[in-house]
């Protein structure tokens, strides 16, 4: 009898030693299934080990009915053989995400730019898309530069969003006056604006 029950105590062991016993008093068989030696230590299962994917909010991917990638298209058309060739979909989609008028963003750069017929020094040097005043300047001056196009456009577009923050103030003949420019400067760029929505 004595040794029945010796035999079945090292048996025991053996089966410890080889299948181990982690610090969690658990028994692991291939870290595949798991005997809790002691019910209390099993840990409760949640439903945080399976979070639900959080859903972005919709954003607005279209001015008026038009897509962004339509717009975009228009614009580089328009601008087709000039260095604002290519961002057309950047101004759309930066516009559009911030409810401003993609067209008057595109107006805006095209009467500063000059560049349907020859683009400024301050564009060519500084990026600097829409005639934009502050710190660092260009060459030292009082327009500001960027470190490239993207950023030109899109201090432009959070600065009409901050200041003329509603579609009705959003026209070149109602903001000129606040934004500092003459009723000429107002009439070129609706019609640039004009010309990019026909993107032609």
């Amino acid at each position: 009898m004595r040794k029945w029950f010796i035999f079945i105590i090292l048996l025991l062991f053996n089966i410890l030693l080889i299948y181990g016993i982690n610090s969690a008093n658990v028994l692991m068989f291939n870290n595949n299934f798991m005997i809790y030696l002691y019910p209390e230590d099993k840990p409760e299962v949640t439903d945080e080990e399976n979070p639900e994917e959080e859903v972005e909010e919709p954003i607005d991917t279209s001015y008026n009915g038009e897509s962004i990638e339509a717009i975009g298209k228009k614009m580089d058309t328009y601008m087709a053989k000039t260095p604002l060739e290519g961002y057309g979909e950047y101004i759309a989609k930066t516009s559009i995400g911030k409810s401003v008028n993609p067209y008057l963003i595109g107006g805006i750069i095209l009467e500063s730019t000059q560049c349907k017929s020859e683009c400024t020094t301050v564009f060519k040097e500084c990026n600097n898309v829409s005639g934009m005043k502050g710190s660092p300047g260009c060459f030292g001056g009082s327009y500001k530069l960027y470190n490239a196009i993207n950023d030109g456009i899109l201090d432009i577009v959070n600065l009409i969003s901050r200041d003329y923050y509603t579609p009705e103030m959003q026209a070149p003949y109602k903001m000129y006056k606040q934004y500092g420019k003459s009723s000429v400067w107002a009439f070129k760029v609706s019609k640039y604006m004009e010309e990019l929505k026909k993107g032609k």
